[in-house]
């Protein structure tokens, strides 16, 4: 157990699945650091419990968005990937791994946070744990130096999960870019012709796919499908937009693409489609798929 979840407030119904987000948060984190075998407590609070907190323990009479208790002592300019033994002594059998201690986090400010940036609560909650999972393993941000490298890791452990910390939603040209990174990985030894995909989710999210490809030619799948599906599998319902790009031609969504697209966004979803090294256009998914069957059709609601 990586992730040890508490909550020292009601749950909202919002955040019943938080456990399987936040695992996934820190296991970016320690891989960002090169740490194994490690986790920590998060416990989510209302603000008079982080107040008290901040009183009892810093001196300071009033609530903060989030606390780190580490439980290891690095010395000066080390942090966690250099201490492996001192990792080591914080073993929990509890926990099966080392303890690197506590992150408190008030659910009130994280909401406002959210509110205030623009993004979703899941995504405040997912930069707060990761802020925090530095701060167990050395970092800080006490001169400009040290806050660029702490949020230097911080970006790229949450940019691994899919989650970019900045405020503002990823550009045309951004999506694009990470569907270009995706197509690297293409698996195409037939057709030779490599696709990759980004897609963006209603919280921000970014996944990215790539087209495989099968010695029995019919169970290939998209570069579409592929982003999709990890998507899917981390919780998104719904999509603000997507980028394809192919290495040798435009790729344009096929028609099964096209209607999977659909069963997870409205027609005015942007889809950015272009070709490698060669710059891309922008159509809507109605104006690509106009007759396109949607789960409201059928009377269904998607989970937002």
């Amino acid at each position: 157990m990586t992730i040890d979840l508490q909550w020292a407030c009601p749950v909202p119904d919002d955040l019943t699945d938080l456990q399987p987000m936040l695992e996934r948060v820190a296991l970016a984190c320690f891989d960002a650091e090169g740490v194994r075998g490690a986790g920590f407590c998060v416990r989510v609070v209302d603000e008079d419990e982080i107040r008290a907190l901040n009183r009892d323990m810093r001196g300071i009479d009033r609530p903060t968005d989030v606390l780190s208790f580490p439980t290891v002592s690095y010395p000066d300019g080390r942090t966690a990937r250099s201490c492996p033994k001192r990792l080591a002594r914080e073993y929990d059998p509890a926990m099966g791994c080392a303890n690197l201690g506590d992150c408190v986090i008030n659910l009130k400010q994280a909401r406002r946070q959210a509110a205030e940036y623009g993004h979703s609560l899941t995504r405040e909650l997912a930069y707060l744990t990761a802020h925090s999972a530095f701060h167990l393993m050395g970092y800080d941000h006490m001169n400009e130096e040290d806050k660029a490298n702490m949020r230097n890791m911080e970006e790229r452990a949450l940019e691994a999960v899919g989650i970019a910390r900045e405020a503002e939603t990823p550009s045309h040209d951004r999506l694009f870019e990470l569907a270009c990174e995706a197509m690297q990985n293409s698996y195409s030894p037939y057709s030779h012709f490599k696709v990759g995909a980004c897609i963006l989710t209603a919280d921000g999210r970014t996944f990215k796919g790539c087209n495989f490809e099968n010695a029995s030619y019919g169970a290939t799948i998209c570069a579409e499908r592929c982003a999709a599906a990890c998507a899917i599998a981390a919780g998104a319902r719904r999509f603000a937009a997507i980028a394809v790009v192919g290495s040798t031609a435009v790729a344009w969504p096929c028609g099964i693409c096209r209607q999977v697209l659909r069963e997870f966004s409205d027609t005015g979803m942007p889809v950015i489609v272009g070709q490698y090294g060669k710059g891309y256009t922008v159509k809507t998914l109605g104006e690509l798929l106009p007759e396109g069957l949607s789960p409201q059709d059928l009377g269904v609601d998607v989970d937002q």
